[in-house]
């Protein structure tokens, strides 16, 4: 199982982008557990995926290779 987190402070259109690229990776991959934690930060957007901090301004093809390369490592 893949664990994924949002973490946001304001719903905005970078955040809805990000929501809906995770709904495509959950999917796709079947394994993938999204979930959201609100910061107190303003502006600040990232996603984590198994711990690891990525920022939101990649391309959907960036978060699959990134989940094909955990799945790799699991195998």
């Amino acid at each position: 199982m893949i664990k994924v987190i949002i973490n946001y402070n304001d719903v905005n259109d970078e955040f809805r982008r990000m929501n809906d690229i995770l709904g495509v990776l959950q999917y796709k991959y079947k394994n993938i557990d999204v979930s959201y934690n609100k910061v107190k930060d303003k502006n600040e957007l990232f996603v984590t995926i198994n711990g690891e901090k990525l920022d939101c301004n990649h391309t959907l093809d960036f978060y699959m290779n990134e989940v094909e390369n955990i799945l790799s490592k699991e195998i």
